[in-house]
């Protein structure tokens, strides 16, 4: 048996109909040189031999477990249907971005069996000109974005003639990537020597408030339907490095500036820019506890992104300088308890009751999560077929509307834009604008694009 964690559970707790509480990927490949008519067939013939026997997809629920027992388990599933788990699609004419986009939509809109382990893989096949795409979803509490982009990286080879078993039959050589962090005595003694060093000296200024992270009202925020909307976009990783380096920025302060100039653009078409900063959360994964091998190990930092900016070098110092303090204030905390504050925080939305927000100014909480996970920096090959894209994509939290999830993955940033279409009209305008905000960043910056 698996004993879930507290972060995990609330993963379980807060599904329901219009809560769908998995994540997942889409990868999509070209086709090898010479490949067969009946390439695709074949490959689904070959992954249907391959058995299920590595955890977390050979586990299920306890079949006697409500969601009111606190901590629930998990079973190794000693029957399990493949069949079901693995699906193989086509896409229609003309089988380009916009059909896989609502190919992935309609997939990811579908809730996991509970009966069964909670994940599925489809296999789509006509992605013009001559891709195909293999897109898996599985429950949140089952694994972190950054956990599940460790296994997927497992099936894949740095070569075409590399092994490339499916992720329910590849063994895990290694542990996930682990940060260098101090012992857990240290790091509670750091943090009280910090804290009594500070006593007398004036604390930082903070907004009346600002305890409870709350952006301000606008239509990330409300009530969402079941359905989800997927969109993607590439950037050059090299353009946005040269953008960062201009400024004395991280990647990730540039890719947040980014989704910053792409919502303006957004909220001025369809509402209204805010007067106060998006507010959004940034997640951190956090190095796993001794022995753990499956479910969740992230906290989150809170952040104004200075959507309220209208001059892209301002916004993006801002940005900056916001991250920069939001993680030393992260930072000054003790691992253990940015881990309990997470799970804590979590369980806390559980156990509130579901109710409108009538507050006409903020949001109920921050108005969307971006979220940047670190991928493979070499070119990887699946049953010989080069990958050439590999998008997140992910669950809304709390009342957003909107989820952006990015990975990079060799020479380029791919950007997973998760959505709730009833409630958050046309999210692929979001996408287009990417690139517009990259130039309009780099002309700012004074650096080499600005003629494109």
């Amino acid at each position: 048996m698996v004993k879930l964690n507290a972060q995990d559970v609330s993963f379980l707790a807060l599904e329901g109909p219009a809560v769908p509480m998995h994540i997942g990927f889409l990868l999509t490949f070209q086709l090898p040189d010479k490949a067969s008519i009946d390439y695709m067939q074949k490959l689904h013939d070959r992954l249907m031999r391959f058995p299920v026997e590595v955890a977390p997809f050979n586990l299920r629920l306890k079949q006697h477990e409500r969601l009111s027992t606190l901590r629930p388990e998990l079973e190794v599933d000693e029957a399990i249907d493949l069949e079901y788990h693995l699906r193989h699609e086509a896409l229609p004419w003309p089988g380009g971005e916009r059909e896989l986009g609502l190919a992935i939509s309609r997939l990811h809109s579908l809730p996991l069996e509970r009966s069964r382990p909670l994940w599925e893989c489809t296999l789509i096949e006509g992605l013009q000109p001559k891709r195909f795409a293999f897109y898996i979803k599985i429950h949140h509490a089952l694994v972190d974005g950054v956990g599940l982009m460790h296994q997927l990286t497992q099936i894949l080879s740095d070569t075409p003639r590399g092994a490339s078993p499916p992720p329910w039959s590849a063994p895990l050589s290694t542990e996930a990537p682990q940060k260098a962090t101090q012992a857990a005595d240290e790091d509670w003694r750091s943090f009280f020597e910090g804290l009594l060093g500070d006593i007398g000296k004036p604390g930082p200024k903070r907004k009346a408030g600002s305890y409870i992270p709350r952006g301000p009202r606008c239509i990330l925020n409300g009530n969402t339907t079941g359905r989800r909307r997927f969109a993607t976009q590439w950037l050059a990783l090299a353009r946005v490095k040269a953008v960062a380096k201009a400024v004395d920025a991280t990647v990730n302060d540039v890719v947040l500036a980014l989704c910053s100039g792409a919502l303006r653009a957004y909220l001025q078409e369809f509402e209204r820019i805010p007067k106060d900063s998006v507010l959004v959360t940034v997640p951190v994964a956090l190095p796993r506890e001794p022995g753990q091998r499956i479910g969740n190990s992230v906290a989150a930092v809170h952040a104004p992104i200075a959507t309220h900016i209208a001059d892209p070098k301002k916004r993006l110092l801002a940005v900056r300088d916001a991250m920069r303090d939001a993680k030393e204030e992260f930072n000054r905390l003790p691992l253990a308890l940015n881990r309990a504050i997470s799970s804590l925080g979590m369980l806390a939305v559980m156990m509130l009751p579901k109710r409108e927000n009538t507050d006409p100014d903020h949001a109920a909480f921050t108005n969307l999560t971006i979220s940047n996970v670190p991928g493979p920096k070499q070119k990887l090959y699946f049953n010989g077929a080069e990958m050439d894209g590999m998008y997140p994509v992910s669950v809304l939290a709390s009342d957003q509307r909107l989820n952006i999830t990015v990975l990079g993955y060799h020479e380029g940033l791919h950007f997973g834009f998760t959505a709730c279409p009833d409630t958050l009209p046309s999210v692929q305008k979001l996408a287009v604008q990417m690139p517009k905000a990259l130039r309009e960043l780099e002309r700012a910056v004074g650096i080499g694009r600005a003629s494109r």
